[in-house]
């Protein structure tokens, strides 16, 4: 498939201000309109759906949900170079710079294992490009794929929440080592916990569950997957997509100045309650409760001082390195060499871009938030089509959760979380400013 370049298509100041959209103009019998292809609609539901099937792991951490990530990749491929339409690969510059820093280190430690981290950098952004394109030139593939993701996170939820209550250890994903913590198939109750979170949003900013009480009563089962997983994360992130997304919400309905005063209220009310909360006796009554809270915020002081060592430890390597790197990957062993006092993996994503793929690394980290960030902004806040907003009527959630995830990123090293770069897709597939609904000639990169 040839790939050449071309500037993204300018919007008109119609569509900026929310009167016309490229798509509202196309005629019914547009291929955009079409529902099929079939088959890339059973793959594209097919590898959403096995996302959390990570257990049991293959070499190189690849599961069962590779698979049809695999598959879905070589469809849409196939099926795009048959109709001979552009192909769009989203942030390629920014992971360009990445996959160029993490070889570049790669070489430099001559650790095999490094190069691992490189091959599932191509490989998310392939998984994402794979979506992206899927969903602008058929609408009934966004739709697919939302309903898909939707329906497929609470089911198991359902899953991991019956597999908790009734004490079945293999399907609830427990383990002697996260004690009463749920992971589900993800081998990481964090892991899990993000990825329910990121089923939330989607609930919140799409219309897959139109009714009200259904709504309701699939986040509460989705909500309950979180407590199961005792993820302290994931609650912070469950209160940045609230909190985010209802502001945007009030922004979009009632104005800038709205939005802005309900935020000065909440941030001085927080201000003022601040003193009077002791998160550090919440933690320990919480450890001397019932099992659900020791997993929980009975952790708080041991997970925050683990988590400040861990990160001291490895901000000293960055400072101690070179400009190139330890290699992706190799924090963990980069300490152990060096009979550091605490030896894990970075758990956190902006230390560990700069420490293990150097200067080159965090610049491609930086654009790659920076062409996010600019996606999900207009994703949210341009007019989209209403082919689109009928499927998807409050983006501002889609923005919020970024905002979490972004968060979470200090916690995780959420860079190659499977749904992210799925999320990732969702969102340059839906980017207001690009269009891609007329058959055109040979691909272009984007």
């Amino acid at each position: 498939m040839a790939l050449t370049t071309r500037p993204a298509p300018s919007v008109t100041p119609a569509a900026r201000a929310g009167t016309e959209h490229q798509a509202d103009r196309l005629p019914l019998e547009n291929p955009y309109f079409a529902h099929g292809p079939r088959h890339v609609g059973y793959v594209l539901a097919a590898s959403v759906v096995m996302l959390p099937l990570l257990v049991p792991s293959g070499p190189g951490n690849t599961a069962l949900a590779d698979v049809g990530i695999l598959a879905l990749v070589v469809v849409v491929c196939v099926w795009l170079r048959h109709e001979q339409v552009r192909v769009a690969v989203p942030y390629l510059l920014p992971m360009g710079l990445l996959v160029m820093a993490g070889v570049a280190s790669a070489f430099q430690s001559g650790a095999e294992s490094a190069v691992l981290a490189v091959v599932q950098d191509i490989f998310c952004l392939l998984w994402a490009a794979a979506i992206a394109n899927a969903v602008r030139h058929r609408r009934w593939l966004l739709d697919v794929l939302l309903r898909a993701w939707v329906w497929s996170g609470v089911v198991w939820a359902g899953v991991l929440c019956v597999g908790r209550i009734a004490g079945i250890s293999w399907m609830a994903g427990l383990s002697a080592k996260d004690g009463g913590r749920a992971s589900l198939t993800f081998d990481d109750p964090n892991l899990a916990a993000n990825y329910f979170l990121v089923c939330i949003a989607l609930i919140l900013a799409t219309s897959v569950l139109r009714r009200v009480l259904t709504r309701v009563l699939a986040i509460a089962l989705v909500l309950l997957a979180i407590i199961f997983t005792g993820s302290n994360g994931a609650a912070v992130g469950l209160a940045i997509l609230i909190g985010v997304g209802l502001l945007l919400g009030i922004r979009r309905r009632q104005g800038v100045l709205a939005a802005a005063a309900v935020a000065f209220l909440a941030a001085a009310g927080a201000t003022l309650a601040a003193p009077h909360v002791n998160l550090s006796e919440i933690g320990q009554q919480a450890g001397a409760s019932i099992q659900l809270l020791k997993d929980s915020l009975g952790r708080t002081d041991e997970s925050s001082g683990s988590r400040e060592a861990l990160a001291s430890e490895t901000f000293r390597l960055y400072l101690e390195g070179d400009l190139v790197g330890v290699g992706p990957g190799r924090t963990k062993a980069t300490l152990n060499g060096e009979a550091a006092p605490y030896v894990k993996e970075a758990h956190n994503d902006y230390l560990a871009t700069l420490v293990e793929r150097g200067a080159l690394g965090g610049l491609g980290l930086v654009a790659l938030i920076a062409v996010t960030a600019v996606r999900l902004g207009r994703a949210a806040t341009w007019s989209q089509s209403r082919w689109v907003s009928h499927l998807v009527p409050r983006p501002e959630f889609l923005l919020a959760l970024g905002c979490a995830l972004a968060a979470a990123a200090l916690f995780y090293e959420v860079l190659h979380f499977r749904h992210l770069w799925a999320f990732l897709g969702l969102v340059a597939g839906i980017d207001p400013a690009v269009t891609a609904f007329e058959r055109r000639g040979p691909g272009s990169v984007r």
